[in-house]
């Protein structure tokens, strides 16, 4: 924790460990400074960039996922038909209980 001339003092956040610049007098952070993951300070540019890019991002983890979730249908469909096609293969054949595993 570090004070300037002006009244503004700086701390670390524990949690984020992102650098804030504190205004008593205004009762309000002034500035901030977070780190990315590899520790390093972010640029301005580079925090523009992650403030308007979330939108796109957002949109690609969407595209990814109904990817993902294309499939699924079909291999669901597979398999109730192989349940169906043992089910007629064994008729006969109860379910275990569940007293069977005692």
């Amino acid at each position: 924790m570090s004070g300037g001339p002006d009244g503004l003092f700086e701390v670390d956040c524990p949690c984020c460990d992102t650098r804030l610049t504190i205004d008593p007098r205004a009762k309000r952070i002034f500035h901030s400074v977070s780190k990315d993951q590899e520790g390093q300070q972010k640029s301005f540019e580079t925090a523009v960039e992650d403030a308007t890019g979330g939108a796109q991002r957002a949109a690609d983890k969407f595209k990814d996922v109904l990817d993902a979730e294309d499939g699924k249908q079909e291999r669901l469909g597979d398999l109730f038909d192989e349940g169906v096609r043992k089910a007629e293969d064994e008729p006969t054949k109860k379910p275990p209980s569940i007293f069977d595993f005692d």
